[in-house]
């Protein structure tokens, strides 16, 4: 579908496949990759976050507060990145993973008070940005004509791929969310890898939240509204499974140029912008849609061979 679309907008659109416009590509969608790579780990472990597009916003708030107070840019920018995971597995973790709460519930509420904070720290107002020479390096620089974004994203996402795909974590990851209790029989500590997805995902947030901010050279607390939702998009194109144990993160990176390519297409086409939330919103349904009848195929095909499905990415071994 992707090469299909971008081959219909290069005959199509003359300024498609320019190099500008592709680098503005994977500039405007680094942020969507980083949040799409956090919340793949969670999917994964049967679970979703909605409290990702909350902590986006106040993560930028807060490096600008920290950095117009006098902080370094970058050292700010760690300790945001570093505080946010903290956050993420003691609210969202240990609530969904150690006393069993539903991940709805829970995000939810970490959601408004992520949101609610970031209000109340600005209170309801924008913070520049743009004065701050870090910032504009960061949002607006590039190493060998890529996006320092892009670079940024694209080094968290490789890591991403190398844990889940050759490390003992990245295959629990899968266990847990394939069957929990069996991955508990074979001495998984299942609340811990849960609680360490939603972590990650807050982390890989917060640091989205730091390039966004630095991006546009200003955070608003209502910044990244609905990023959540778009984010699920990019992640259930890309073949990962609402019920976890399924997927891989090369998917999600697929999903993520998909769901940027419409959107870019939509733009050069002189579409309304209105209509890019119509579309990702179908294109959300339709991937929720392939996920159901793929997985109502499988499994008459694994019953009528009395076989067991194997998590996607997992070793024999495993």
């Amino acid at each position: 579908m992707l090469i299909l679309l971008v081959g219909y907008l290069a005959v199509t659109q003359p300024e498609f496949a320019t190099t500008y416009n592709l680098m503005s590509i994977l500039e405007a969608n680094s942020v969507l990759l980083l949040v799409a790579t956090g919340l793949t780990l969670v999917l994964l472990c049967g679970g979703f976050d909605l409290s990702v597009g909350a902590m986006l916003a106040l993560s930028g708030i807060l490096l600008a507060e920290l950095v117009r107070s006098g902080a370094n840019y970058f050292l700010a920018a760690v300790l945001i990145v570093v505080l946010a995971a903290i956050v993420g597995g003691l609210l969202n973790g240990l609530l969904i993973g150690r006393l069993g709460l539903s991940f709805f519930v829970v995000t939810l509420g970490t959601m408004s008070l992520f949101r609610g904070t970031g209000q109340v720290v600005t209170e309801g107002q924008s913070v520049n940005l743009y004065d701050i020479q870090a910032a504009r390096t960061v949002g607006s620089g590039d190493v060998a004509g890529v996006p320092w974004l892009t670079v940024v994203a694209l080094t968290v996402f490789v890591v991403a791929v190398l844990v889940t795909r050759y490390t003992g974590y990245g295959r629990m990851l899968y266990a847990v969310g394939g069957n929990a209790e069996a991955a508990r029989l074979a001495g998984i500590n299942v609340w811990a890898v849960r609680a360490s997805t939603y972590a990650v995902c807050a982390g890989t947030a917060a640091l989205a939240g730091v390039l966004e901010a630095s991006r546009l050279g200003t955070a608003a607390p209502g910044a990244a509204t609905g990023m959540e939702l778009t984010a699920a998009s990019a992640v259930l194109l890309g073949g990962t499974s609402f019920a976890g144990g399924s997927g891989s993160l090369i998917g999600t990176l697929l999903g993520t140029l998909f769901l940027g390519v419409i959107s870019n297409g939509l733009t050069i086409s002189q579409v309304s912008s209105f209509w890019q939330g119509v579309v990702t919103g179908l294109v959300l349904l339709a991937a929720v849609l392939v996920d159901r009848l793929r997985t109502t195929r499988v499994r008459p095909r694994l019953w009528r061979t009395g076989r067991r499905p194997r998590p996607a990415g997992a070793s024999v071994s495993a």
